[in-house]
């Protein structure tokens, strides 16, 4: 009994986790795709800033795993682990992932044509293309664990037990002049135009820029 209450848990898990992919892509997509240039901070509107990374009043820092001398940084650690998928001649065991730590450098600064403004990033959907450093960690007492122990504060605790496979590691930079686009709601804060995720609205930064037509 307890392990068919496993295989179902598991498959629930695993279409949950499949549902919640799909809906956040088609989000992401709705937001950008409806996102107007930021010329003031119209609450709960989606704004975007199209423009470059630029060095923040804390200057550069140095990026804790590749090295790297940035103006932002973002750490992720991915819960790799056996998950059931549901299918026509009964579940199949797959490979998932959650996130289960992350760390950011502070806040990101962009300036754009329209708007230069700070990036409250904690909960962004990041479009950044191949990290800088990325490694898998499949013992829980690896060197790569105890770089994270050091990072974050404490190792990452697995979720999913005798099912957790180890943790992918991956770590995004940005550097100064970078071309960005940042999509999300606007507000006013310490006199600064910021863009942040909200409960409503998704806040995506990307490095895919639109591309300028010779009539404009």
């Amino acid at each position: 009994m307890y392990a068919l209450m496993s295989l179902i848990t598991a498959g629930v898990e695993a279409g949950a986790d499949a549902m919640a992919k799909t809906i956040g892509k088609a989000r992401r997509r709705r937001a950008m795709d409806k996102a107007e240039p930021l010329v003031d901070n119209a609450p709960g509107a989606a704004r975007e800033v199209a423009g470059h990374a630029v060095t923040g009043p804390g200057g550069t820092v140095t990026a804790p795993l590749s090295g790297v001398s940035c103006v932002w940084y973002a750490v992720t650690v991915l819960e790799r682990y056996w998950a059931w998928r549901p299918g026509p001649l009964g579940p199949t065991r797959v490979v998932r992932h959650v996130k289960v730590a992350e760390q950011l450098s502070g806040p990101l600064y962009v300036s754009g044509d329209t708007a230069a403004v700070r990036v409250d990033a904690h909960g962004a959907e990041l479009e950044l293309g191949e990290p800088a450093f990325a490694e898998f960690e499949d013992s829980p007492h690896g060197p790569l664990i105890a770089r994270l122990a050091a990072l974050l504060g404490a190792p990452p605790r697995p979720r999913h037990r005798e099912r957790t496979i180890g943790f992918v590691v991956e770590e995004r930079v940005i550097t100064d002049g970078e071309p960005l686009r940042v999509v999300g709601p606007a507000r006013t804060e310490l006199g600064d135009l910021v863009l942040a995720k909200s409960a409503l609205r998704p806040l995506i930064i990307s490095r895919t820029v639109p591309v300028s037509s010779p009539e404009d």
